[in-house]
């Protein structure tokens, strides 16, 4: 993919591209920022301008070396991932074996391009060994090489090795431009867009990705107000069999909170400006409206700041079921008082 088809990051790309107007690329670049919002395929980006025969800003998209870079068969491009090992186990970092290997790649020469590109995942996460290796190479690189490191924080990775990269920041992509992305190359229609780009946080990656789930997505939140009606109204069994239920979703429970948050957020914004513009679940609105006439709007304020504590506690890695049956005991989306009349 080339830089004029990245989604944002507007910083990275104007920083890249002029380090390759004026012919000034440096041989190590660390790429910082949470993950997808498109780290990894800017340095592919990176890589393919690097790499292609037009010499420019930008990749051509059409000389052999760009569609090899697109195949991921050019002999000058690595993409260094944890991986598994060399036994056969799943690795949760890039290890020193791998970075060895680099190192013996980077002793000799490119074998097509003007230049060998090196990158690597999740740097963050390698172990001292690895870390101390690759600052080696980083220190004294033979010529023709280009490193790119990613990484989420510099906090994590070697003083040395910060100091010796190109530093290049990423951050979250605007919710309108990851709508626009799932509207233009995935197909999504728009009110459905609207909702998956503002329930991925910026990330576009995990934007993309629901969008190949179809309604998956859609179901889950029909779930989580399914969910939340019971928890509103339900006696004290059936609340603490609802917190069961999330309980068991594991890996899911921070995102079954995120679409709950953001469902009561929208009941929020209807009842003070009305504005369809303004809602992240647009694509349900008549619900939303509904949602808004029945409930009372202090309940909705203190549902949406029991969501958020139960977020925090589950990141102090609480018991998740006790955080949910908290949750669903204090909650409480109750009647609005002219619908009692």
């Amino acid at each position: 993919m080339p830089f004029r088809d990245l989604i944002d990051q507007r910083h990275a790309r104007a920083l890249l591209q002029g380090a390759l107007r004026s012919k000034r690329v440096s041989h190590a670049y660390l790429f910082v920022g949470p993950s997808g919002v498109g780290r990894l395929t800017t340095a592919r980006a990176f890589a393919q301008a690097l790499l292609c025969v037009s010499g420019g800003d930008d990749a051509c998209g059409r000389c052999p070396a760009c569609r090899k870079v697109i195949a991921g068969t050019h002999p000058d491009l690595r993409i260094i991932s944890a991986g598994r090992s060399e036994s056969g186990a799943e690795r949760r970092a890039v290890g020193i074996d791998q970075i060895r290997e680099l190192r013996r790649e980077a002793a000799y020469g490119p074998y097509e391009g003007p230049r060998k590109v090196f990158v690597v995942e999740d740097a963050e996460a390698m172990r001292a060994e690895a870390a101390n290796s690759l600052l080696k190479i980083v220190e004294e690189p033979p010529s023709g090489i280009v490193i790119v490191l990613i990484s989420e924080s510099v906090t994590a990775l070697l003083p040395t090795l910060v100091s010796r990269s190109q530093l290049v920041r990423f951050s979250f992509v605007p919710a309108p431009a990851v709508a626009r992305a799932l509207t233009e190359r995935a197909g999504v229609s728009e009110d459905r867009a609207v909702f998956l780009a503002a329930l991925s946080g910026g990330r576009v990656g995990a934007a993309l990705a629901a969008a190949t789930a179809g309604d998956v997505p859609f179901d889950r939140r029909a779930d989580v107000l399914r969910t939340l009606e019971v928890a509103s109204c339900g006696d004290v069994v059936q609340r603490l069999d609802a917190a069961e239920a999330v309980a068991r979703q594991k890996d899911g429970i921070e995102e079954w909170l995120d679409v709950a948050l953001l469902w009561v957020r929208d009941v929020v914004v209807w009842q003070e400006t009305r504005d369809p513009a303004q809602l992240a679940n647009v694509d349900a609105r008549a619900e939303v409206i509904t949602w808004a006439a029945r409930t009372a709007p202090a309940a909705l304020r203190r549902a949406a700041a029991a969501i958020e504590e139960a977020k925090a506690n589950l990141r102090r890695n609480l018991n998740p079921r006790l955080v949910l049956e908290t949750l669903f005991a204090a909650m409480d989306l109750g009647v609005a008082e002219t619908e009692r009349r």
